[in-house]
């Protein structure tokens, strides 16, 4: 049986209330607003996650949480799930896939836990497999709400943008042996030819990423990076610091045309120097944790921390500090996230409030924002539900 909900409208953002008491940053401008305009409801027991949607089939592409399953939703929320999981030739693998996107109108790539992008059609058929780009596998760093490619066309290539930890060994490639030179040479970001399978490495952290620019060690500083297939744009987020990339991918190779300042009052103006051997765990400094193209915008998402000495004296009481209530309780308290908002190479605002039912899962070239409001709900339930809201300046 169908249900049907109502939700509330407008989430405003504190820094709009305060803005004639206090002054910004030229570059942080306004508070912005999300508004709710939509929720898709599906019927399913396990907790989902949206990887993707195709607007021209009025298709998302879904899978579980924990079974990895991908399935086709519809806007009425029907299920069709994809028969891929198993491990013979028209299979991915019986564990699934990272993530799941869609090429084109008509194609799927499943990033597989074998070091194969495998090649689906609508129906779930296989229709090939390529390599990733690597085939070893130094370090893990797993994502529930984002995926860390995007296929896209170009010139009819099939092509994949994407971020990979595993496309340097860290044993080698590292601030003990190349000093601040590590930012030169320590490149995460590639595109991709999934029928040449020539790839080519992206310049991660660029001349004018001021910890480079300043021969500053501010830590591994991993880039997020996003694709905005229509407009052709690339945009470039080294987790630390205070500056966005943006480039131009009409043309064989990417052009830099513009580097975006960022600002919010929940972040230092730069990233402080660091050892090699810091303890990341006790740093409060609020690094990005993603990047996204959503419409006209670009969103910047970064969250607070828990304070320093807070940490220290939580990893004092006990190593296993992430499983005490005490560090629940923190992180309730300082925990918070925002998303610095992006519009014609500038950014013109934050988003302070975000929404407290859900979690930012998914952007679309549309414009459209879905949080996912399954994962951290407080109670099990036989439906998911995702919230879609769009951004109102």
């Amino acid at each position: 049986m169908r249900r049907k909900y109502s939700f509330g409208l407008l989430l405003l953002c504190s820094g709009l209330i305060f803005s004639c008491s206090q002054e910004k940053p030229e570059t942080e401008g306004k508070g912005l607003r999300l508004e709710l305009v939509d929720s898709l409801v599906v019927d399913k027991l396990e907790p989902l996650l949206m990887d993707d949607y195709l607007p021209e089939e009025k298709l998302y592409l879904l899978k579980g949480s924990k079974s990895r399953q991908p399935m086709l939703v519809n806007r009425e929320g029907e299920i069709k799930e994809l028969d891929v999981l198993n491990d013979g030739p028209a299979g991915i693998g019986s564990r699934g896939a990272w993530g799941y996107r869609f090429l084109g109108d008509d194609k799927i790539i499943a990033q597989g836990f074998d070091f194969k992008f495998h090649k689906l059609d609508l129906e779930g058929k296989k229709t090939g497999e390529v390599p990733t780009i690597t085939s070893d596998i130094h370090r893990m760093i797993i994502y529930k709400h984002r995926t860390t490619f995007s296929p896209f066309l170009k010139d009819g290539e099939p092509m994949i943008i994407g971020e990979e930890v595993n496309a340097f060994n860290p044993a080698e490639v590292n601030h003990q042996k190349l000093g601040n030179d590590y930012y030169a040479k320590a490149k995460t970001l590639y595109t991709y030819n999934l029928n040449s399978l020539k790839t080519s490495m992206l310049e991660s952290f660029p001349q004018d990423w001021s910890p480079r620019a300043e021969n500053k060690y501010v830590g591994e500083s991993l880039p997020f990076v996003s694709y905005h297939i229509g407009k052709q744009e690339i945009a470039v987020l080294p987790s630390m610091g205070n500056q966005l990339f943006l480039y131009d991918y009409s043309g064989e190779n990417p052009e830099l045309k513009t580097v975006v300042d960022l600002s919010h009052r929940h972040r230092p103006s730069s990233a402080a120097e660091v050892s090699a051997d810091a303890d990341r765990r006790t740093s409060d400094y609020p690094n990005f944790t993603d990047v996204r193209h959503a419409g006209e915008y670009v969103l910047v998402i970064f969250s607070t921390k828990i304070p320093s000495d807070i940490m220290r004296q939580l990893i004092a009481q006990d190593e296993m500090y992430f499983r005490s209530e005490e560090y629940s309780e923190a992180s309730k308290r300082y925990v918070k996230t925002y998303a610095l908002v992006i519009k014609d190479g500038q950014q013109i605002g934050s988003i302070d409030e975000m929404p407290s039912k859900g979690i930012f899962n998914l952007t679309t070239e549309e414009g459209d924002i879905y949080f996912d409001g399954n994962t951290n709900s407080e109670f099990e339930r036989d439906y998911n539900v995702f919230y879609r809201y769009r951004l109102k300046e």
